[in-house]
């Protein structure tokens, strides 16, 4: 009987070879074990579960036939676990250990950390949208920095611009940037990846070696403000999107973003107030001192846009200037297809363990949620934006009947109104509405317990008193929603038109109760170029289920006054008007709700009328402009729009040769000039000769005494359909001549 065996079968003790914890004491945890046979690719080939006193069965046959054996925590992958943290023995070696005593002692630098933990993050998901106008916005408040006059001599004024500097920094708090104008919905439907690094971040000192490193990186990713028109045009996704560094699939870069705020704050600050700067912003601060992140968990998002996601790990125990970050990468199944909408890596952004993350997407495929929350309690119904232009911005009179308002003002039913004409002058106030509008209405969720089911919108001209006109028409195109599936991807909804009790062009209410309706969907678009110019009457009128008009409790029955109109039933709701952008709503007491809107789709108009040369003004197609250096050259020209409030301004501007130099004879002038046929030809301030060309020597060039030109004339509108203004409507000319100095 060999020695291993008598062992064995000698009372009290198991027959079982055993792992021993060296170094356990009273109070400690013991770890969940397992012993693995692996083959040459460290794939298991069996694999036995360490019981509480230690002990394991492994069969000579599994130790023969693999190449090493490993003890380690109990995993279902054993890929999962580092191999830093475990035992590896050759099988051979595993063998003789065991003959020899039937026991295997594990120091505790080992087993300490088999004990397993569980993580959790959370947070929640929402999208935004990347318009033209919320890209320069958020572009320029970044890169609107004050920095202080450094002068390149004078060891006192240095000192003196330092001094100043650091008071016009915020030194310990990052500055954070909100666009003015952000409309989001929450992401409702994905999945979460959670990705983790482990940073050591070693204190700033003065002199450090990584400030001209991170100094560089800085200057080259200043972020160049998007190549969007300004005012800002009516753009499809995915273009300013695409065009913008900022954005990194989906997600805003932080660390771009505010490049250049932090480039002239660390160029403008003493290098004690440059370090405090930079340890006040985890971007800065421990930049390029972390390692490769690892994907450790992924989840779902909740249907309220929140996700949180546990998973177990091996303890692990971090040095003092350690630590660990997360990122989170969100993607959606659209179209049968897993899309990435936020990539949190490659935007640089990461949150620490126990921070409730905050994950937004500009991605402008990503799918959001409605939520039919606007603020207010009980059954009410009100018009909530026009694209993306809330309806407080614009301005109508008060509602006087059911489809009538009060008397006009001389900017009532135009968007942003101003105080008064001049304050609107070249500014974007008092703009006219044009193409087409998207019209967003609100119908709280208790306008469905009160029996609300359809609604119709319709448009009538009005007069100077706000009375209707002429007969009412109705939005009657086909209109259909989406909303999210059972299966996590989407599918449409038909809206309407339908036709119930007698009523037609009559359109569904979407309420959440109904279904998971995606966000950004309208309930109704007025074409405004099927219209002439003018102001119109829009309303809003709200039917039951067999079609009756239903009207709030205590509103006079339209058909009581017109005979020819259906009537109505009495209702517990109420139509309310948003009239500030703060504050409580109106009631409005009326059968229907109506709002007025100014629109006019007509083209601004540029002419290029004749070029003058010391005021005499010549219409010859070919010109060449020969006098003497003081001669002076103007401009007959016309720049107007039909209806002057709805011209933005206009610019005349000059550009000599090839690559030469740009002179304004006008610039960014709100005026309109020469609308006939009683305005005259306006005439453009003048340039002399001399100044045009420049009469100095180029070396290594003589005097420039003669050259082409390129002129050119360009109006902006006003126009605007709640997204953007409608540069089609813009003008422009130009024309071509030569000057020579004699």
């Amino acid at each position: 009987m060999s020695e291993a065996k008598s062992r064995a079968n000698k009372p009290g003790r198991n027959d079982k070879p055993r792992l021993n914890l060296v170094g356990f004491e009273q109070g400690d945890e013991r770890p969940e074990m397992r012993v693995y046979a692996v083959d040459r690719s460290f794939k298991p080939l069996a694999s036995a579960q360490v019981d509480e006193n230690g002990g394991f069965d492994l069969s000579a046959d599994v130790l023969k036939k693999a190449h090493q054996v490993v003890i380690g925590p109990d995993r279902e992958n054993l890929d999962d676990v580092d191999r830093e943290n475990l035992l590896i023995y050759r099988s051979a070696q595993f063998s003789e250990l065991l003959a020899g005593n039937a026991q295997i002692n594990i120091s505790r630098q080992f087993w300490l950390y088999w004990h397993f933990v569980y993580r959790c993050v959370s947070g929640h998901v929402s999208r935004c949208y990347p318009y033209p106008w919320f890209i320069r916005d958020l572009v320029l408040q970044a890169n609107s920095v004050q920095r202080a006059s450094v002068a390149k001599t004078g060891e006192a004024r240095l000192l003196s611009a330092k001094a100043s500097a650091a008071s016009n920094w915020q030194i310990a708090k990052p500055a954070k940037f909100l666009p003015l104008h952000q409309r989001c919905d929450v992401v409702c439907n994905g999945i979460v990846e959670v990705y983790r690094r482990t940073c050591c971040c070693k204190p700033w000192i003065i002199d450090d070696f990584r400030l001209p490193d991170l100094l560089d990186e800085l200057d080259g990713l200043i972020p160049r403000i998007p190549d969007i028109p300004w005012p800002p045009r009516p753009e499809p996704d995915p273009l300013p999107f695409r065009n913008t560094p900022i954005f990194k699939e989906g997600a805003l870069d932080e660390f771009a973003l505010n490049a250049k705020r932090d480039l002239t704050a660390l160029r403008s600050l003493s290098q004690p107030q440059a370090l405090e700067y930079i340890q006040a912003r985890p971007y800065l601060f421990c930049r390029n001192s972390c390692g490769t992140p690892k994907k450790v968990a992924q989840g779902f998002i909740n249907p309220d846009g929140k996700f949180n996601i546990c998973w177990s790990e091996l303890l692990t125990f971090l040095t003092s200037n350690c630590h660990y970050e997360y990122a989170y990468v969100v993607k959606q199944q659209i179209n049968g297809v897993w899309i990435t909408i936020y990539n949190g890596m490659a935007a640089n952004i990461w949150f620490h363990y126990g921070d409730n993350a905050s994950l937004v997407s500009y991605h402008p495929k990503a799918r959001s949620c409605r939520r039919n929350d606007f603020p207010g309690d009980g059954a009410f119904a009100l018009l909530q934006d026009v694209g993306d232009a809330h309806s407080y911005r614009l301005k109508t009179p008060n509602a006087t009947a059911w489809n009538a308002v009060g008397a006009a003002a001389y900017n009532d039913g135009l968007a942003d109104p101003a105080l008064n004409p001049a304050d609107a002058l070249g500014q974007l106030k008092d703009r006219n509405w044009g193409g087409t509008l998207k019209l967003l209405y609100h119908f709280s969720e208790d306008m469905k317990d009160i029996g609300a089911r359809y609604y119709r919108i319709s448009a009538r001209r009005t007069n100077a008193t706000g009375q209707p006109i002429g007969a009412p028409t109705y939005f009657s195109d086909g209109l259909v929603w989406k909303k999210f599936s059972g299966g996590g991807d989407v599918e449409p909804v038909v809206m309407g038109p339908f036709s119930q009790g007698g009523q037609d062009n009559l359109y569904s209410i979407a309420y959440d109760a109904d279904a998971d309706w995606l966000d950004n969907q309208y309930h109704g678009f007025i074409d405004t170029t099927d219209f002439s110019e003018g102001r119109y009457l829009l309303t809003l009128e709200v039917f039951n289920g067999a079609g009756q008009c239903l009207r709030p409790t205590g509103t006079l029955n339209p058909a009581s006054l017109d005979p020819s109109l259906p009537g109505s039933l009495e209702a517990g709701f109420t139509f309310r008007r948003w009239y500030q952008e703060f504050g409580p709503t109106a009631a409005v007491p009326h059968a229907a709700l109506t709002h007025m809107f100014w629109w006019d789709n007509r083209e601004a108009v540029g002419q290029i009328v004749d070029l003058r040369k010391n005021g005499s003004p010549s219409e010859t197609q070919c010109q060449f402009l020969e006098d003497g250096a003081a001669a002076t050259f103007s401009v007959g020209y016309r720049a107007y729009h039909p209806e002057n409030m709805f011209l933005l301004n206009h610019s005349l501007w000059w550009r000599r040769g090839l690559g030469g130099p740009t002179g304004y004879l006008v610039n960014s002038s709100p005026l309109n000039v020469g609308y006939p046929p009683a305005g005259p030809v306006g005439v453009s301030p003048t340039h002399t000769f001399e100044q045009m060309l420049d009469n100095s020597p180029i070396p290594p060039n003589s005097p420039l005494t003669k050259c082409s030109f390129a002129l050119n004339l360009y109006l902006n509108v006003k126009t605007f359909n709640g997204e953007g203004t409608l540069n089609g409507l813009d003008d422009w000319d130009y024309a071509a001549f030569a000057l020579e100095i004699s």
